[in-house]
């Protein structure tokens, strides 16, 4: 960057005294658009892709200390490190390093949406149980 861009791009008082409440909104809402993922599903797997192309594939199908931790975080940090932890476990020390070097809000929407995933893979909208995952030894679909 240029001496002549930083000037251009340095904001006046004039500016600081004009700014409002709405121009903060419109500012983030152009920058929440950038980090935006996307995602498909495939067999038992997520791939997200990031603002950047960068893909991350995922397991739908998570064991229970994998689910444990991702759940149990205390804070986003915690579970940005789970997350790198299955990425790295699934698919590799270089997705693991990528990940690290995308905007940490990427990696926030990485995991809400794999969270989202997760439940409604199980079939419920819920942490519980779904209705179909599974049926009592003495129904009658069992004893048929």
């Amino acid at each position: 960057m240029t001496e002549k861009t930083i000037r251009e791009e340095t904001p006046t008082p004039e500016e600081f005294e004009q700014w409002t409440e709405q121009d903060d909104r419109a500012a983030l809402a152009a920058i929440a658009d950038t980090l935006k993922v996307r995602h498909i599903i495939k067999n038992d797997c997520v791939w997200f892709m990031a603002p950047r192309g960068h893909l991350y594939k995922l397991p739908l199908t998570i064991s229970i200390n994998d689910f444990e931790q991702l759940s149990s975080a205390q804070d986003d940090a915690e579970s940005a490190q789970s997350l790198k932890r299955i990425l790295r476990e699934f698919a590799g020390e270089e997705y693991a390093s990528q990940l690290a070097s995308e905007p940490v809000q990427v990696t926030i929407n990485i995991l809400a949406e794999y969270g989202t995933l997760i439940t409604k893979a199980q079939g419920v909208d819920d942490l519980g149980k779904s209705p179909d995952s599974s049926t009592s030894s003495a129904s009658p679909a069992a004893t048929e």
